[in-house]
């Protein structure tokens, strides 16, 4: 066999390989939110979203995201849970950002680690809308504190550490993402809460297709 078709099907398993484990679903967690008089006093506006987790990719960072989400840790006596906690900036065409668990303003977070907790890695992009990445404040600041993008935002590669992606109900994220804020703080007008989250059941593991990484659609 020609040595050069040997080296280009090798080239072609490896990336194949690679793109399965990187993409490789092990959870999904959901969100229910809702907006306060979204189109005037008690029309408030109520969705769900659900995102796809890599727990192989970045199995630290996701065991402290769904861990807070079904609320079974505790720091200093309260517990750890997105439940009940705001949505609280908004930055028109860039992102929704939510997850501060105790102080719920932006301020603060924490983690089932403690505080803060490292950064993972910097496997995956911030490729397109619906990718969740983790907020900081700098290196190896991870708490609580996650982010969904509006659009793709690749100059955030290498500085926060991406780790899932909304599968279904990407019309509620984009909805929240034209919910007006204030331009200099990005605090939105109307109150945004996450009123439950958990976990989905998956019977197993499973590889999101390279035609659903850029996809809005649901899954």
């Amino acid at each position: 066999m020609n040595p050069f078709y040997i080296a280009i099907t090798l080239v072609v398993i490896n990336v194949q390989m690679a793109f399965c484990g990187n993409f490789t679903v092990t959870d999904e967690a959901w969100f229910e939110v809702e907006v306060k008089d979204l189109d005037g006093e008690g029309d408030d506006y109520k969705g769900r979203f659900t995102i796809a987790l890599f727990g192989e990719t970045a199995p630290i960072t996701v065991l402290n995201f769904k861990t807070i989400c079904q609320g079974s840790k505790k720091s200093q006596g309260k517990a750890l849970q997105y439940k009940n906690s705001p949505i609280h900036r908004v930055v028109p065409d860039f992102v929704i950002q939510m997850g501060d668990v105790t102080i719920g303003d932006g301020t603060g977070g924490a983690s089932i680690y403690g505080n803060v907790f490292n950064d993972e890695n910097f496997i995956l992009s911030h490729r397109s809308p619906g990718w969740v990445s983790m907020a900081n404040h700098g290196e190896d600041t991870n708490g609580s504190q996650f982010f969904i993008l509006l659009n793709k935002a690749r100059w955030l590669d290498g500085k926060h550490v991406v780790f899932g992606k909304v599968i279904r109900g990407m019309d509620v994220v984009k909805t929240i993402g034209e919910v007006p804020s204030n331009s200099s703080t990005a605090v939105p007008h109307k109150k945004i809460t996450i009123l439950n989250c958990g976990l989905t059941d998956l019977d197993k593991k499973y590889d999101l297709d390279e035609k659903h990484l850029d996809s809005e659609e649901d899954l």
